[in-house]
């Protein structure tokens, strides 16, 4: 958003609150750093009630299974002599995407899986065309 100044006192005016309003953050982020666990503080997210338990019993056993058998599959054959800084990050990744597998995406692709390969059994039976316009045939030259 952007403001309009009819004025440079008024530009300076600004120039000067943004210049406090860093100082004041700069000071609040440096008090933010004094212990060990006030930075692992600032890694809390603001749902700081819900447990990592908790977390896992509300998601379904497909979302359970990914988070394991996606690292473990990546690892395993996609990055099997990559290093552990490689391995670590892919492990994160997929732990991050394995979050968003649950039970409804799941039977969503196998229903549009099983919706190529199913059929009645009986091939399709195409209509005729049927085209009463002007043959072509029948321009004057």
């Amino acid at each position: 958003m952007e403001k309009s100044f009819s004025s440079l006192a008024e530009l300076r005016a600004e120039i000067d609150f943004l210049k406090v309003k860093a100082f004041k953050d700069e000071e609040a982020l440096k008090d933010g750093f004094k212990s060990p666990s006030a930075i692992f503080g600032l890694f809390k997210t603001d749902s700081g009630k819900s447990s990592f338990t908790h977390d896992l019993m509300q998601q379904d056993i497909f979302t359970n299974i990914s988070r394991v058998v996606l690292p473990l599959l990546l690892n395993g054959v996609f990055f099997k002599k990559s290093g552990f800084i490689t391995k670590t990050l892919i492990t994160f990744l997929s732990q991050k995407a394995a979050k968003q597998v649950n039970s409804d995406r799941v039977s969503g692709i196998l229903d549009k899986f099983t919706s190529i390969f199913k059929g009645n059994g009986r091939p399709q039976r195409v209509a005729p065309i049927r085209d009463y316009g002007i043959p072509p045939d029948s321009e004057t030259y």
